[in-house]
């Protein structure tokens, strides 16, 4: 029996999975791409390829999609799966576009989800929420290029484990069992989507990085362009780590208020980053020698466009302009319905709001104008903890 799966996204993570999932002969692949003119460029593409390459360190994979769609009904009518490949910005307008269309039963979820992907469903679909089961990846499981648009990918690592949650809770074995299958990674199902939210490391790494590296910046160019993970020097590791023991006071203090809850999967920077590659660090031993030998990061650049006097930061790339109100702004306004103290978060969301031209923290509090672009709690009107964890589902 072939399983209809829908893939939202044109990017290296949807390459990846076009690649993967079309090549086994029981699944049956369709591509949503509405946006600009991605949908002629993957049908080129595929055709002058015969579909796309994926290249792993151990083999090459080959798999051809079955249908390159625009339109949001054609996508997801039949779909059985339906994988959000997409930055988080993305994820609402998708789901309002695929929602009418997605039959009751099917699997939507997103990989990676990013911070509050349940307050998202859950604004969008309404009462429609309990036809479907939701789930999200906490990270990407490869770090992944496009070698050539609609043609070819290169997975560059893949981590050795990663974590999923879905609702109903209880159907986050069944989906981790089955998306294992297909994909060839390990997946680890963990309680709910708090455990997510908050167990996401790319909202301390990415814009803690970007801070450490660029809060000093001058205006002036740099002479070339800056490594990234391995640029992570003493001060910044420190910035991290005080970023990460602010997460596990926010994960303490629930746990207290709520003996119930599993909040296990909830790390410690250090410890998933050991989790997640350890095949690939050389030098475990502290946060920065994590960084700096971990193969899986090397040479990857920091976000900087090229000028004719050098290299500048791009503060509108997706380390801050996604994983901001995405990520570390949605675990913040947790912390702050928690009542729990967040210096260092703030610190560095202070300094990412003013290079994002944006207002989300205003005295300390999440109340800036531009908190409806966020997937704070706050923007879905919560003031209350202990109403945002029985409406979420997290008891």
């Amino acid at each position: 029996m072939t399983t209809n799966i829908t893939i939202c996204g044109g990017g290296n993570a949807a390459h990846t999975l076009a690649g993967l999932l079309s090549s086994w002969e029981d699944l049956s692949v369709s591509m949503y791409l509405p946006f600009g003119n991605e949908a002629e460029q993957w049908q080129t593409g595929i055709q002058l390829n015969d579909g796309i390459t994926v290249n792993t360190p151990q083999k090459t994979i080959h798999g051809k999609p079955s249908a390159i769609c625009r339109d949001p009904g054609a996508a997801v009518v039949d779909s059985q799966l339906v994988l959000l490949a997409l930055p988080a910005f993305a994820h609402e307008p998708i789901l309002k576009q695929i929602a009418p269309h997605i039959p009751p039963g099917a699997w939507v979820g997103a990989l990676p989800a990013r911070g509050g992907l349940d307050l998202c469903f859950k604004d969008v679909f309404k009462d429609r929420l309990a036809e479907i089961v939701i789930f999200g990846f906490q990270t990407l499981p490869w770090a992944c290029r496009i070698q050539q648009y609609g043609k070819e990918v290169t997975i560059l690592g893949t981590k050795v484990q990663v974590d999923l949650t879905a609702q109903p809770a209880h159907m986050a074995v069944t989906v981790s069992a089955r998306l294992q299958e297909l994909l060839g990674i390990s997946i680890n199902p963990i309680p709910n989507f708090l455990c997510l939210m908050l167990a996401d490391t790319g909202q301390l790494i990415h814009p803690g990085i970007m801070y450490g590296l660029f809060h000093n910046w001058d205006g002036k160019p740099y002479d070339k362009h800056c490594l990234f993970y391995q640029a992570v020097d003493d001060e910044i590791a420190s910035l991290l780590q005080q970023m990460s023991d602010e997460i596990q006071s926010l994960r303490s203090e629930l746990q207290k208020s709520y003996p119930t809850l599993d909040l296990s999967a909830v790390r410690p920077l250090g410890e998933w980053l050991k989790r997640s590659y350890q095949a690939n660090i050389i030098d475990g031993c502290t946060l920065k020698s994590s960084f700096a030998t971990n193969q899986s990061y090397a040479g990857l650049l920091a976000p900087m466009q090229k000028t004719d006097a050098g290299f500048i930061p791009d503060f509108q790339a997706r380390y801050l302009s996604e994983d901001v109100p995405y990520n570390l702004l949605v675990t913040r306004g947790v912390a702050e319905l928690a009542n729990v103290a967040t210096p260092v978060i703030d610190q560095v969301l202070n300094w990412a709001q003013i290079h994002l031209g944006r207002e989300y923290l205003v005295s300390g509090l999440l109340q800036g104008k531009d908190l409806i672009n966020t997937r704070a709690p706050q923007r879905y009107g919560f003031v209350d903890i202990n109403n945002f964890m029985q409406d979420m589902h997290y008891l």
